[in-house]
């Protein structure tokens, strides 16, 4: 049989949400891939998955579960501080990899599990999702077809008003690595950056703060927190440089004081024109007029990014294609993360 032929057999490393509600659902809508098994320490997790997905094999060490043999990818949806050790352990083992957001918490994390990835002839791919909605897609088309001209700047942000998610792995450091900036901001900042072009980064100098989240006095609309464990930042924002000298900011939080409940966009500015994402409203010149317009986006039945990003992936296993997501983009990714970091720590521009 040959392999775009065969059923491919999945295994997942953390039965949590993101799991639950996306990923072992994607998996169950392709009709080559069968999720056989899952790995989470905590047993009602992988309770919850055999009796809602029927899932037939369970295990508390991911380690054990890749002593088996009928596995072929591996899909990590486990806490940030998972990503690493799970990711190379997984490669070593002969298994293609799909790894949830942020794909390491450092770019030498990244890179050497770039460089594992090549030594074992597996693909792997960060599961940034994003990048698959159909208002991505669409956008990244017009940039193609130079709508924009020149792109030489971008503003992303990735702000919640008082929307900070209570579970320890997004609150310890431990766990997740950082706050908002590796949960939310990783996203919009790696959507920002493709849509750019992924240049290289020249340097970086960012901020952070944790001015809300361990005050008793400050309400969250997802549930209570605990305080006194929380040490991530609550905001963070920066300012990056690239080598061809275009640049972008990011700003984001959990709990900010703002209008919106939720801020999750991009600002583009060209030389032609300028959109703002997702809205689909492009500001531009013609003939000495300004204009405005909003583009009318046909409404259609379309698949959810985290379905498509599973089955995108399955067909570059299957057809030995380069990934969409490519590893040396989410090293540079991570890489402007950790200098924003870094520059807050030191107060001082980081340079590459």
């Amino acid at each position: 049989m040959e392999m775009k032929d065969m059923k491919f057999r999945i295994g997942i490393i953390g039965a949590g949400g993101i799991a639950r509600y996306a990923h072992i659902p994607g998996w169950k809508k392709l009709a080559d891939a069968e999720v056989i098994a899952v790995a989470d320490p905590s047993r009602q997790a992988l309770k919850i998955a055999q009796d809602e997905f029927a899932v037939p094999f369970v295990y508390t060490d991911y380690r054990k579960m890749l002593e088996r043999k009928d596995i072929d990818i591996i899909d990590i949806c486990a806490p940030n501080s998972v990503h690493f050790p799970a990711t190379i352990a997984a490669l070593q083992s002969g298994r293609h990899v799909i790894c949830e957001k942020p794909i390491a918490v450092s770019s030498k994390e990244v890179e050497e599990m770039h460089r594992t990835a090549k030594r074992c002839r597996k693909k792997l791919m960060a599961a940034q999702s994003h990048r698959f909605r159909p208002e991505s897609e669409i956008t990244k088309s017009l940039i193609s077809k130079g709508v924009f001209g020149e792109i030489y700047f971008a503003q992303c942000h990735a702000l919640r008003r008082r929307l900070l998610p209570i579970n320890p792995t997004f609150i310890r450091k431990e766990l997740s690595g950082g706050g908002p900036l590796l949960d939310i901001g990783v996203h919009i900042l790696d959507l920002s950056y493709w849509f750019l072009g992924c240049p290289k980064v020249h340097s970086v100098s960012g901020v952070t703060f944790t001015k809300l989240a361990r005050r008793k006095d400050v309400a969250g609309l997802w549930g209570e927190w605990d305080r006194d464990a929380y040490d991530v930042e609550d905001f963070a924002a920066g300012f990056v440089r690239f080598k061809d000298g275009r640049s972008l900011t990011l700003a984001c939080s959990f709990l900010a004081n703002m209008e919106k409940q939720e801020d999750f966009s991009v600002q583009l500015f060209g030389t032609e024109a300028g959109m703002h994402w997702p809205t689909f409203k492009l500001f531009m010149e013609r003939n000495r007029i300004l204009e405005d317009v909003e583009l009318n986006i046909p409404q259609q039945e379309t698949e959810p990014p985290h379905y498509k990003e599973l089955r995108v992936f399955l067909e570059c296993v299957k057809e030995n294609k380069e990934v969409p997501v490519r590893v040396e983009e989410s090293i540079e990714v991570i890489r402007m993360l950790e200098g924003i970091y870094r520059s807050a720590e030191t107060n001082q521009e980081v340079v590459f």
